[in-house]
């Protein structure tokens, strides 16, 4: 028996050599990449206007145009449909381009040969040129035009991303005049990786000697892999062009994978003001965005990127039209989903999981084809797990009852008894999961639930909600499982849609208006109404007053529609109930977007406030970069985010290590595979104390009572440079034992000599 095949409707798009409108094809497309350059260049100029030089910005453009965007762009050429649009080039070629240049970078950085960086993606595309057969087909696939209307929709619900993007900014200069600042706590953890891999590879973390790099570092080698062909500052490419990209990178990438999945070019925009514009539904007036893009964590847009890539991929598959090189990719971008995020391939592989099941019951013709899905996703998974993660868990861990205290609305229930916290998980699931209420429209007709691509999305959208309520990790990080699932979600309910309107034909748009109009009340009436929850106050009661006003709005959305549509009274009473949904939580965003308080630039600090970094302690870190060779390594006498003694402290100081782009012997040890073996439960990992007392007695040792003996040791371990921080205890000088290098306010840097 065949397999049962749904036909997507043709998307309203010209066809090759066709004109669009009364534009040639020519022109249409011209316009189109106008706009698509214009929108790079407003993003980028956000980041130049706060301080990255111009030449940088372009530098980094076209060393990612020619190393990453041609060679991917000839990938996807080689391994989509023959039908298909230059966008979906563009886009998807970015994403396969980010993986290309990440192991180009993890050979560069392992063999310290720079040059690969930049030759391995170029070869990759000479390859495909050269050889017939693929040559051949980047010629023949056809490629089309969408509506001139598309581009700019899409782009400007890249706007949403753009207050997160400044504040970010605000709160991460590039550089100051002098004094003290206080950046996040990780920025320069994710620093000192990208130097990591740019200069040494995947080997170590690069804060402590020996401690292997098991650790998401992918998105880490793309920042070093830009920044080598490139020749700009690792600290510009991490703090500034990664970043001002990626609102931009992810609504384009989700709305053409909207268009390919329903073949409706309206999908696209649709599908991209939820992915980045809707938000978890909240009509209790809690602060939960839930954006896929988070500046503070490099790692999780790329992620979704490459998470997005991996769907389409399935539906070429499911629909027969992968090519036998585009079977070889789909593991590769599994594996390069879970190398950038830990929390991205587990909802892949929920949501094939699902898809298996609904194959079992609803067109078992299907039953081979999702096993071997699931040994594909499932095998991409667990060689990340090994190989990446090398069996590391990173702090996750199961614990029910810690997940359910960590949701944003446990402290608002009232006492904490397992009933109210149980209830407080389970509204979280279903807020999460409100951004996907559309696609729940597939499931009213036979071919959305044989289709696997329904149960895909709705699996792996529910994966990432629930994992919120199961697991706990340092850092609150599990969010970042419902930040993934957000364009899984978002996705679905544009492809869901298309049944809507199709069942309502000419009367939907009465539904859609409706729902448009009063989705706001939905999560707005409550508050103005009942007013906002305050945490010990009102619990269960004031929760139940808010339910019931946001259900009194959907009621409400339901009935006009109904009264509206006599002839399809049910069909346009729950589509009505649906797009509210939907629009409420567009809503939740504008509004905490308007409420937001202004971000407060980084004032100076003492010496020794939490998380003081010094203009004067990083240029001396800067110093042994230049000064230094890339294997050689550093010993600091600071480790703490206080200058307090290394004993139970918060370790996260990363300073040295991140400007310096240098192997340190012991600056910090959070994250670390032991450290979280002897901190397993959630935040004490950050507070555990190194497991080697004796090299860390060496490492400060030297550096407050320096002595023949303990340089012989220091230089035995591979240390060939001591930076002395003034906020901890330090002899007056170290020689004879070890040279002055560099002096200035902050900090000293000795070279130590062969013993």
């Amino acid at each position: 028996m065949s397999q049962t095949v749904e036909k997507s409707p043709p998307v309203e798009a010209a066809p090759p050599d066709k004109a669009v409108g009364r534009l040639p094809r020519w022109i249409s497309a011209g316009i189109t990449a106008l706009v698509l350059l214009a929108a790079t260049a407003f993003f980028l100029s956000t980041a130049v206007d706060t301080g990255l030089p111009t030449g940088s910005a372009i530098a980094a453009l076209l060393g990612l145009a020619v190393t990453q965007l041609v060679p991917g762009v000839l990938v996807w050429r080689v391994v989509r449909p023959m039908r298909g649009w230059w966008i979906e080039d563009v886009m998807m070629g970015l994403v396969t381009g980010f993986v290309l240049a990440v192991g180009a970078q993890a050979l560069a950085g392992y063999t310290e040969q720079p040059w690969i960086s930049a030759a391995l993606p170029l070869l990759v595309a000479v390859v495909l040129i050269a050889m017939p057969r693929t040559r051949g087909r980047i010629r023949r696939v056809g490629t089309s035009n969408l509506p001139l209307w598309w581009a700019p929709a899409v782009v400007l619900t890249a706007l949403f991303g753009l207050q997160d993007l400044k504040a970010f900014y605000v709160q991460e200069p590039l550089t100051w005049a002098s004094g003290f600042r206080a950046p996040y706590v990780d920025t320069y953890l994710h620093l000192a990786l990208a130097g990591q891999l740019k200069h040494r590879g995947p080997i170590s973390f690069p804060w402590v000697q020996n401690e292997p790099m098991a650790y998401h570092w992918f998105s880490h080698a793309w920042v070093a892999q830009v920044s080598t062909v490139s020749n700009t500052g690792l600290d510009e490419v991490l703090l500034r062009f990664l970043p001002a990209l990626m609102p931009l990178a992810l609504v384009l990438v989700v709305a053409i994978a909207a268009v390919r999945i329903s073949g409706r070019a309206w999908t696209g925009p649709v599908a991209a003001v939820l992915a980045l514009g809707g938000s978890e539904l909240n009509i209790f007036g809690i602060r939960t965005p839930g954006y896929p893009i988070a500046p503070f964590s490099p790692s999780l847009a790329p992620s979704i990127l490459i998470l997005i890539a991996i769907v389409v991929l399935l539906h070429f598959r499911w629909r027969r039209e992968l090519t036998p090189y585009g079977f070889m990719l789909l593991p590769l971008l599994g594996f390069a989903a879970s190398g950038t995020k830990g929390s991205s391939m587990p909802l892949i592989v929920a949501g094939v999981g699902l898809a298996f099941v609904a194959t079992l019951i609803f067109d078992r013709s299907g039953f081979k084809s999702r096993i071997v899905d699931g040994v594909i996703c499932v095998g991409a998974l667990y060689l990340a797990l090994a190989i990446v993660f090398q069996g590391a868990t990173s702090g996750l861990s199961l614990q029910f009852h810690e997940a359910a205290r960590a949701t944003s609305l446990s402290s608002r229930v009232g006492v904490q008894t397992t009933a109210t916290l149980a209830f407080a998980a389970i509204v979280t699931v279903l807020g999460i999961c409100g951004r996907g209420t559309g696609l729940l429209w597939r499931l009213r007709t036979a071919e959305g639930r044989r289709d696997p691509m329904t149960w895909l999305l709705l699996g792996g959208g529910f994966a990432g909600a629930a994992a919120v309520v199961v697991f706990v990790q340092p850092g609150f990080s599990q969010y970042y499982f419902a930040r993934s699932a957000g364009p899984l979600l978002a996705l679905g309910s544009a492809v869901g849609l298309v049944t809507l309107v199709d069942q309502l034909k000419s009367r939907a748009w009465r539904a859609i208006l409706i729902g448009l109009v009063l989705g706001p009340f939905f999560v707005l009436l409550p508050l103005w109404e009942v007013g906002v929850i305050v945490p010990g106050h009102g619990g269960m009661i004031h929760i139940a007053k808010m339910v019931g006003v946001a259900s009194a709005v959907l009621l409400v959305a339901g009935v006009i529609a109904w009264v509206l549509t006599p002839r399809m009274r049910f069909t346009a009473f729950f589509a009505a109930i649906t797009v509210a949904i939907l629009a409420g939580g567009v809503t939740t965003v504008v509004r905490l977007q308007i409420d937001a308080p202004e971000t407060v630039v980084l004032s100076p600090i003492k010496p020794t406030s939490y998380l003081a970094v010094g203009r004067d302690q990083i240029t001396a870190a800067r110093w042994i970069r230049d000064h230094s060779d890339v294997d050689d390594v550093v010993v600091t006498n600071r480790h703490c985010v206080f200058p307090v003694e290394p004993k139970s402290c918060d370790n996260r100081r990363y300073v040295v290590g991140a400007f310096s782009e240098r192997q340190m012997l012991v600056e910090a040890w959070t994250p670390s595979t032991k450290s979280f073996e002897l901190g397993p439960k959630g935040r004490e990992v950050l507070t555990v104390n190194y497991w080697k007392p004796d090299i860390l007695a060496l490492n400060d040792g030297f550096v407050a009572a320096p002595d023949a003996a303990k340089a012989a040791k220091l230089y035995a371990l591979g240390v060939r440079w001591i930076y002395v921080d003034y906020t901890r205890p330090y002899a007056k000088t170290l020689e004879p034992f070890a040279k002055l290098r560099y002096q200035n306010a902050a900090a000293s840097v000795y070279e130590l000599p062969k013993a």
